[in-house]
């Protein structure tokens, strides 16, 4: 008894007890954190684990199930896009290589020109603009056309370009109105303002698609695989 009084308790035998105190509010605060680190948040954190698998287990299982419950949809599915893949291919330029895809859009656009009465002055072959990239799979075939008509030819031009079975993408427009000065005739007043003539002149940016052509050796390389 005389010992318990003078030498403290059987854990701290020689501290005294503010010593003891302090210590043992110490552990009173670091064993519940201890007990959080070590077991409670490695706990909850596999918890969350397991049940973000189990809601994309679950995901996974929904589409299979709406998959199956459409099969009898997916062969009419696979018609219905052959037919928009073949509708698509049937608006690009046909002709291989960008010479003649070039040749084949002039033909159409001067076609046009002449069912629309526009004088086409030059048909000039155009380069895509720095940073401008052509969508994938696909060879932008730009023409540059100058030429000359009324308002009227103009417009009708663009409607036939509009309404073409090629798939065609007017870039760049510019019109310009020609303008006559009429003699003064002797009057002392000088020139007379200039008047519009009826005539347009104007420029139009024009594109065309073709598919992009597969260099074979590329095509071969890529068929083979790396080699060992």
């Amino acid at each position: 008894m005389n010992r318990f009084r003078e030498g403290g308790t059987l854990l701290f035998p020689k501290l005294a007890p503010r010593d003891r105190r302090a210590i043992l509010l110490g552990l009173a605060l670091m064993v519940p954190a201890l007990i959080y680190v070590f077991g409670v948040r490695p706990y909850r954190a596999a918890l969350a684990d397991v049940l973000d698998r189990v809601t994309a287990e679950r995901q996974l299982l929904e589409r299979e199930l709406a998959l199956l419950q459409s099969a009898s949809t997916i062969p009419e599915a696979i018609r219905r896009a052959e037919l928009e893949a073949a509708r698509v291919e049937n608006r690009m330029l046909q002709a291989r290589g960008k010479v003649l895809a070039e040749a084949e859009l002039t033909d159409f656009l001067e076609g046009s020109a002449s069912r629309s009465r526009v004088l086409l002055e030059e048909v000039r072959s155009g380069e895509l603009a720095r940073g401008e990239a052509p969508p994938p799979g696909l060879e932008v075939i730009r023409l540059e056309l100058r030429g000359e008509s009324d308002l009227q030819g103009v417009l009708y031009l663009l409607d036939e370009i509009e309404k073409s079975q090629l798939l065609l993408r007017v870039r760049g427009l510019a019109l310009e109105p020609e303008l006559a000065r009429p003699e003064t005739d002797g009057d002392e007043n000088g020139a007379r303002e200039a008047v519009p003539t009826g005539v347009v002149t104007f420029q139009i940016v024009v594109d065309g698609f073709a598919r992009q052509e597969v260099d074979p050796d590329m095509q071969v390389s890529s068929a083979s695989g790396p080699a060992e």
